[in-house]
This record gives structure tokens, C-alpha cells and sequence, in this order.
């Protein structure tokens, strides 16, 4: 790197301080509830049980296995933080439009976003090095460790580097088809977290994981060098020795997003709606159907769901002749899973953008019970669709049908539909906390899920509280063997798990009509 290079490798710095200071921000300081910490703790608390799965390990799967593990994970997750972040920070975040009016070097952002993911890494690395080193035995487990955290470590940084370059080429020579990248890297992480919950769920081990990989290591060593190790080196050769060449094609490629962006900021829209009966409840179902359809969230995120559909189909599969307790217990859960992992922002966030709304409802006349009932409604009825569809797969995979098959989809909807009251009361409990919405944001942006570390985070997880634990009960009772429990038969345990969805609900329609009382929005 010549003329300049202290000038650059300084606003770098400066890039990379302001990225890790604006985490900090989100997450610990302007975070009433700290979710920084949260997240940290439920890092080291998934670590932990993997560090007891991995004490199984075998033998003859040793480091070899876990290395080759290790240098996987951390290869995909560099490569999805480097392109999916990489495309939000370098082409749509605050400091793009920033960086255009100012004399600094571009370049001097593009490696400031490279410094910022190197903390990251490296701590993950660290930390899932202390849950695999925990298979090897006796003293060598240190030496494993290290081993461990520095493979980790280098592979996980050269991958994000090879996400970099792979994002700052794609809009350069592709940038309609951009979205389609970070979609096919949130699908394929998604069937992976699927497969791994499939796996661990029927009897799998990480010890079993490891000595598998350890057959194909020489496979997996290839690909982790071909996708993450040769082009993160390329990368960091060409920065420091091409870098207007990697300037240029910044620059190019944001020159056309941003173009493009403004193309289709500008195409108009239509909207085909059915000619239902007139009144406040066809007017807000409308409403939230006709939104969820224009957004392109919803559609990449049916694609999401439909990867979950299919990890349900394959778990039929593998459950064919199992107990009907055990087929309800897992199919269900998996199909509300891909439901959830997909679309639970639906309820969470039910209420989140009515803030300024809230007022004109008030205005026209509508009760906040029918509002709370019709909000309910437009969320349900789609939602027992895309639950009910991998329910149905998964139970005829698993051999099921007639009463069993019955069995399996009312208990996986009566699920659904207490979770969908418990967390619609807890998002009506808080309807009147959420702060002012923009004026002119956009469809796609109301709809996607929550970026988190807001300061009302505190909310958020109560209704995701609201939400999973009403699932977990109704799911815990449906999978429950007849005659496990003399005298409470499932009927009465369901009406008993039923009490604190229609608590959660009252309460949160009872706080959300004394915020309309009084004065709405104010």
C-alpha cells in the first residue's frame, strides 16, 4: 500500500472504532435490557452443553475430527458475516452516504469494516475451542485448545475477508441479483441449524459429527480453502498490494446499488384484494395481508420457512414407527420452529408500528377489543396454514394417519394458537411503549424482523416470553403418553396450560385499553 497508507489505515481505525462503538452502544449502554450480555450468556450457555456432548467423543475421531469441525463452522459463519454485514455496512449503512462527501479514501472503509470483524472472530473462535477441546483427553486438551482457537481464529478472520470480497464483486458485476446472495446464504445457514437440531434431536452426538467429519476430512480441507482460505488471502494481498484496484471496484459497485436502488424506489405498485364485507376488521386484515405480500421480507422468508418445512419432512421420515407421543413432541416442535424462525415477528411486533395508528383508530370509532381480534385474526389464519402444512408432511412421513394423524395437527395449532394469545396480549400489554415509527418508512423495512438492542429490549423479550412458553406447555401436554398421569387427562392439562395464554391476553387488552383511555398515541 503507498501514498497515503497512514492517512487510510487511520480512518480505518476510525471506521472500526465507530462500528465496535456502536455495538456497544446498542447492546450495553442504551440497552435497558442488556442484550449484549444476554446474547454472551446464552453464547457460553450453548457452549457448555456442547462441551458436555463433546466428552463423548470418540477416540479414533481425536483432533483430526474436531479440527475439521472447527475449521468448517467457523469458514461458514466468517463467510456469512462478511457478505451479510459487508453488504449492509458497505452499500446501505449511515456511513455510506457519509463517506461519499468526504475526502477520505473508500478504501479506508472497506478495511475499517475488515477490522471491525476480527474481535468477533476470534472470540468465537476462543470460545467454541473450549467446548470442542473438551473431547480430547488428559493433558493434551490444552495443546488441543490452542490448536483449536488459532485454526478457528485464522479461518474464521480469512473467511469474513473472503465474504468481503465476495460481496464488493457481487454488486460490482451483478447488483440486481445482490438480495439473492444474502438469501442464499440465510437459507443455507437455516437448513443447517435444521439439520443440526434433526440430528441432535434423534440421538446424535457431536462426537458422532466429529468422526464423520474426520472421514471426509481431506474433502472439507478443500472446500474450506477453495471458498474461505484462498480468497481471503486474495483479498488481503490485493489491499495491500493493488489497492485502487479494490478502491475501484468499491466504488463502481456502489455506484450501481445505489442507482439501482433509486429505479425501484420509483416502480409503482398494485394491490389485488378480495371483495370482502365493509367494516374495522376487513379494513386492518387487509391491511396487514396486503403489506406482508408487497414486502420482500415475506418472500424471503417463505423461503426460509420452506427449508424448515422440508428439515420437518425429513424428521417424519426418520421417526416412521415411533411412539405418537414422541412423532407430536418433534414434529410438532420442528414445524413450529420453521413457523417461528420465519414469521414470529408477526406477533411480536404486531403492535410495534401503530403507535401514531392507535389514535386514528380511536378517532374512527374502533374498540380496542376488535382491534386486538382482528389483528389476531389476519396473523392466525396464515400462520395455522404455514404450521399446519409441514404438521401434515412430517406426520404422513412418519407413517401416521386418521386419528393419529388428527392428534398430531390439533395439539400442533392448539400450540400455535396459544402462543399467537400470550403473545398478543404481551405485545398489547406493551403497545403504548414503542417509540415513533418514521413517517415514510418503507413497507420492507416495517416488516423485517428486529435488528434488537433497542431500549425498550426489556419488551421484546417478554413477548417472545409471551409467545414460546404458552407453545412449550400446549406441545409438552400434546406429547404426553395416555395414562402417564392418573387423573390429569390431556383435556385438563391443556385447559390448565391455556390459563396463562388468556391471562397474558386479558392483561395486555386490559393495559391497552387504559393507554386508549388515555389519549392513544399521546
Amino acid at each position: 500500500m503507498t501514498g497515503g497508507a497512514g492517512e487510510v489505515l487511520r480512518t480505518a481505525w476510525s471506521v472500526a472504532w465507530y462500528g465496535w462503538r456502536a455495538v456497544y452502544n446498542r447492546t450495553f449502554r442504551y440497552s435497558r435490557s442488556r442484550l449484549g450480555l444476554f446474547f454472551q450468556l446464552s453464547q457460553l450457555g450453548i457452549v457448555l452443553v456442547v462441551a458436555q456432548q463433546a466428552r463423548s467423543v470418540p477416540p479414533e475421531a481425536g483432533r483430526e475430527g474436531l479440527l475439521t469441525l472447527m475449521a468448517a463452522q467457523m469458514a461458514w459463519f466468517g463467510l456469512l458475516i462478511g457478505f451479510g454485514r459487508g453488504q449492509f455496512q458497505l452499500f446501505q449503512g449511515i456511513l455510506v452516504p457519509l463517506f461519499q462527501i468526504t475526502p477520505a479514501r473508500p478504501l479506508a472503509f472497506v478495511i475499517g469494516r475488515a477490522l471491525e470483524y476480527l474481535p468477533g472472530r476470534v472470540w468465537s473462535a476462543c470460545l467454541w475451542s473450549l467446548a470442542y477441546s473438551a473431547g480430547v483427553p488428559g493433558p493434551a486438551r490444552w495443546g488441543a485448545l490452542l490448536t483449536l482457537a488459532a485454526a478457528g481464529a485464522a479461518t474464521g478472520v480469512l473467511a469474513s475477508l473472503a465474504g468481503l470480497l465476495l460481496v464488493v464483486l457481487w454488486a460490482r458485476y451483478s447488483p440486481r441479483t445482490l438480495r439473492r446472495g444474502s438469501l442464499f446464504f440465510g437459507l443455507t445457514t437455516v437448513a443447517l441449524a435444521t439439520w443440526a437440531a434433526i440430528f441432535l434431536a434423534t440421538g446424535g452426538t457431536v462426537g458422532d459429527l466429529a468422526l464423520r467429519l474426520r472421514g471426509l476430512r481431506t474433502l472439507v480441507a478443500g472446500a474450506v480453502a477453495a471458498l474461505a482460505g484462498l480468497p481471503g488471502l486474495g483479498m488481503l494481498a490485493a489491499t495491500v498490494l493493488r489497492p485502487r484496484w479494490v478502491e475501484d471496484l468499491y466504488r463502481t459497485g456502489l455506484t450501481r446499488v445505489l442507482e439501482l436502488g433509486e429505479q425501484e424506489a420509483s416502480r409503482p405498485g398494485r394491490s389485488v384484494w378480495p371483495a370482502w364485507p365493509q367494516g374495522p376488521v376487513r379494513a386492518v386484515v387487509a391491511r396487514e395481508w396486503i403489506q406482508w405480500s408487497r414486502s420482500r421480507m415475506t418472500r424471503i422468508q417463505g423461503v426460509i420457512w420452506l427449508c424448515g418445512a422440508v428439515g420437518v419432512y425429513g424428521a417424519g421420515r426418520s421417526l416412521a414407527g415411533a411412539p405418537l407421543p414422541r412423532v407430536v413432541q418433534t414434529v410438532g416442535s420442528l414445524s413450529l420452529l420453521a413457523w417461528g424462525l420465519a414469521y414470529s415477528h408477526w406477533v411480536v411486533r404486531v403492535f410495534e408500528a401503530e403507535r401514531a395508528g392507535i389514535l386514528l383508530y380511536r378517532l374512527a370509532g374502533v374498540p380496542a377489543a376488535t382491534l386486538l381480534g382482528a389483528k389476531f385474526l389476519a396473523v392466525f389464519l396464515p400462520s395455522a396454514v404455514l404450521t399446519g402444512l409441514p404438521a401434515l408432511a412430517g406426520g404422513l412421513a412418519a407413517g401416521l394417519s386418521g386419528p393419529d394423524l388428527g392428534r398430531l395437527l390439533g395439539w400442533t395449532l392448539a400450540a400455535l394458537a396459544a402462543g399467537c394469545l400470550g403473545g398478543f396480549g404481551a405485545a398489547g400489554a406493551t403497545a403504548g411503549e414503542e417509540p415513533p415509527e418514521p413517517a415514510q418508512a418503507p413497507v420492507a423495512d416495517q416488516m423485517a424482523p428486529p435488528q434488537g438492542g433497542n431500549v425498550n429490549g426489556w419488551y421484546v423479550l417478554f413477548r417472545m416470553a409471551g409467545l414460546l412458553l404458552p407453545i412449550a406447555l400446549v406441545i409438552w401436554t400434546g406429547s404426553r403418553s395416555p395414562g402417564s398421569a392418573p387423573g390429569l387427562p390431556p383435556a385438563l392439562l391443556l385447559g390448565l396450560n391455556l390459563l396463562l395464554p388468556v391471562a397474558l391476553l386479558a392483561g395486555g387488552y386490559h393495559l391497552m385499553r387504559r393507554h386508549w383511555d388515555a389519549g392513544g398515541a399521546g
